[in-house]
């Protein structure tokens, strides 16, 4: 026999797969993902970086606010709660409707529950409204159609004053998402007093009307301009004198309401 030397037939051996070297750039990107995606993860359960909001930015800031406020204020004619009270807001509602209207003789009760939801975020009950002077009634409520309706019988009187002649913030406070604002104000009523007083019935006196007065197109007024510069210049000594005017707002759908409304006293 000859001798020979085996050689395997590489067809028949087993393949043996190299492993494959892996991209350095592939390994690099999947580092700062991973990295990436754990900062984020961080910042989702702790919170992202605070926001420092300097002292003259917050109160930029609740300026702005108190702007706001006082437009609201204006514009749904809520400086007439300082002469009907917060427990009356039917009289209020019907005041808003009624104001720049020649013919307010009926008035529709979808409205008034309408005014009343928006800018208090309350339901009422509805009943007669009575005068804030002689509780006679003013308007008396018809169940059966929802309506208020004029009482002609009421006697006619001089009213009290229901919208300030000056307005001005003395302070503006926010509590979580609650905001307080605290407002002076001064009134003159000619049929009530000669006086111009922090409230509308003329009782806290400031200044003597005449003190004041200059002469118009349509007779003898209060000169605002002389009256506002005084105010301004005293108002450290003014402005814890008198009655004042406090309201607490909250949002509610993304525009504010009126939660709470109280009259600090000339004594507090």
């Amino acid at each position: 026999m000859n001798e020979y030397e085996y050689e395997p037939n590489p067809m028949l051996q087993n393949i043996v797969k190299q492993p494959k070297k892996t991209n350095k750039l592939v390994i690099i990107l999947s580092v700062v993902i991973a990295v990436l995606i754990l900062i984020i993860i961080l910042m989702m359960a702790f919170g992202g970086p605070d926001v420092v909001v300097t002292e003259t930015e917050r109160l930029q800031s609740l300026d702005e606010v108190a702007v706001e406020l006082e437009y609201f204020i204006d514009e749904n004619k809520l400086d007439v709660l300082d002469a009907y009270g917060y427990d009356d807001l039917t009289r209020v509602a019907i005041n808003k409707i009624c104001t720049g209207v020649y013919n307010c003789e009926q008035i529709d009760g979808v409205e008034v529950e309408k005014y009343i939801n928006n800018i208090f975020d309350k339901e009422v009950t509805f009943s007669d409204v009575n005068c804030e002077l002689n509780d006679g009634v003013l308007y008396t409520y018809n169940s059966e159609n929802n309506t208020f309706v004029w009482n002609n019988n009421h006697t006619g009187h001089g009213g009290v004053g229901t919208e300030p002649i000056y307005t001005k913030v003395n302070s503006i406070k926010r509590d979580g998402d609650k905001i307080k604002l605290v407002l002076n104000k001064l009134y003159y009523n000619p049929l009530q007093s000669d006086y111009i007083t922090t409230d509308p019935l003329g009782i806290n006196r400031v200044y003597n009307a005449n003190d004041y007065m200059h002469t118009t197109e349509n007779g003898e007024d209060i000169d605002l301009t002389k009256l506002s510069a005084n105010y301004e210049n005293n108002f450290d000594n003014l402005k814890n004198i008198g009655t004042r005017y406090s309201y607490t707002f909250a949002k509610k759908d993304g525009h504010y309401v009126l939660e709470d409304y109280d009259v600090i006293s000339a004594e507090d």
